[in-house]
């Protein structure tokens, strides 16, 4: 395969270039005239070639909790642009804190995926969970999920200073999902004694203060550790404030934020209802403008997405309790038009910034790098070729996921993915699924000797 007539756009520019592609890896970078014939040939048209999105927090494999499936996930990976999904635990029986578990989990993603994953280890509940944390690692896991509050919640202190340091010990990556447990339940208790059932009691019983809390806990507990932390669907003003301070003091945190917590407010119930109740929940416009300055500023290191699909009927049935209401939206297929758009077009964000964002860090912290994240020879063929100027608006019609919604449905949209690469195969092109079944691999953390990840890679 060979890619001419498009501008390559890296974490340190863009140019006009062309790419050529052999046994699935990039094996020249070079003006258009300079490329081998090819069987497959993709005439970017002036488009723009990114290196192919890594969402890094993902959830499409929670039998029992969701309809959804490793297919139905990455085919909505696939038309969006995202290449490698990173798969979140599953829970129960499915819990992938043993070897036996993850390859059981390994083995159905292979089966079904459209695109690459990646898998986490956890949920860390209970000190039997940490006795495997080398074996996973060796296994390929890119990293643990530890939740600090609600009902996976990891059940104390020392156990969650146990894992972090077998996660220092391997060279692993701790991902907090950040709420102090013992708030949580205070303010959850307090809103319904007030017997409120409006939408914004949602965020109500989850406060700044909730995350903050939790956030200042992980940083110090890992500042003393020593391991490698990373603050997932980070939502508030107070977190980037306490990252900010612990990248100054050379503590090893990164942090990611989602798209609806840069484009939603918690104003937005009144519109959007239900289905726009996920966790962490919706914040304030102040919130939302210290996460974009913290993109632009490398204090958030990656956009994620949360996938989390679920019904419509199931996120309706919230306005009668808001108790009932299952949190979490879809959006692998709205992650890069709604980055392209709100993002670089708006001029919040650079296209190299984009880059870095969608692609490169997620690569680097999660240890998938330079194998994923980059335009490089060498290094897997997943690319994304996008329009800047493409003008669309979003529509349910898109999703290729079990949702039959989505909270940006009539979004006007300027910016659009066209074309998906996974391993020099094309695997979506104009929305459409071309790939097959199957033809997702499971992408391994690289060797801890290999480890890509630097303090002073994400300033």
């Amino acid at each position: 395969m060979v890619v001419t007539n498009g501008k390559i756009a890296t974490s340190v520019g863009v140019f006009k270039a062309g790419l050529a592609i052999d046994g699935g890896k990039i094996v020249a970078v070079a003006k258009d005239v300079n490329l081998p014939r090819a069987d497959v040939r993709i005439n970017a048209q002036e488009k723009i070639v990114m290196p192919g999105v890594i969402d890094a927090h993902t959830h499409i494999y929670i039998p029992k909790l969701l309809h959804e499936n490793f297919g139905t996930g990455t085919k909505a990976a696939a038309v969006g642009g995202v290449t490698t999904v990173v798969e979140m635990p599953s829970l129960d029986e499915w819990l992938t804190t043993t070897v036996r578990n993850l390859l059981r989990k390994k083995r159905v993603g292979e089966k079904e995926a459209f695109v690459d994953f990646a898998l986490y280890g956890g949920e860390i509940q209970e000190e039997k969970d940490t006795l495997q944390i080398a074996d996973l690692v060796r296994e390929g896991v890119v990293g643990f999920k530890i939740t600090m509050g609600g009902e996976t919640a990891v059940k104390n202190d020392g156990i969650m200073i146990e894992a972090l340091r077998r996660i220092a010990e391997v060279g692993s990556v701790a991902t907090v999902h950040a709420e102090n447990h013992e708030l949580l339940d205070y303010f959850k208790r307090k809103i319904v004694s007030e017997g409120r059932k409006d939408l914004a009691a949602h965020s109500d019983s989850r406060p700044n203060m909730v995350e903050a809390e939790a956030i200042s806990r992980a940083i110090l507990y890992s500042g003393a550790v020593g391991n490698r932390l990373h603050i997932a669907h980070m939502s508030t003003k107070e977190g980037v404030q306490l990252v900010k301070q612990a990248k100054s003091r050379g503590v090893k945190v990164t942090s990611e934020t989602c798209p609806h917590y840069l484009l939603f407010t918690r104003d937005d119930y009144v519109r959007y209802g239900p289905q726009i109740i996920m966790n962490p929940p919706l914040r304030s416009k102040e919130d939302v403008m210290s996460l974009w300055w913290a993109l632009a500023n490398g204090l958030v290191d990656n956009i994620v997405t949360d996938h989390c699909a679920f019904y419509r009927k199931e996120k309706e049935t919230g306005w009668e309790n808001i108790s009932n209401i299952p949190a979490g939206i879809p959006g692998l297929e709205t992650l890069v038009p709604l980055m392209l758009s709100e993002g670089v077009n708006k001029g919040r964000i650079s296209l190299q910034r984009l880059v870095q964002l969608l692609s490169e860090n997620p690569a680097k912290i999660f240890n998938l790098y330079p194998r994923k994240g980059t335009i490089q020879i060498g290094s897997d063929a997943d690319l994304v070729v996008v329009d800047l100027k493409k003008e669309s608006i979003i529509s349910s019609d898109i999703l290729r996921c079990i949702a039959d919604f989505t909270p940006f449905e009539g979004w006007r949209i300027k910016g659009w993915p066209l074309i998906t690469v996974v391993r020099g195969t094309i695997v979506a092109r104009e929305g459409e699924i071309t790939g097959s079944a199957g033809f997702g691999r499971f992408a391994p953390s690289a060797r801890v000797e290999n480890l890509a990840f630097e303090p002073g890679d994400f300033k």
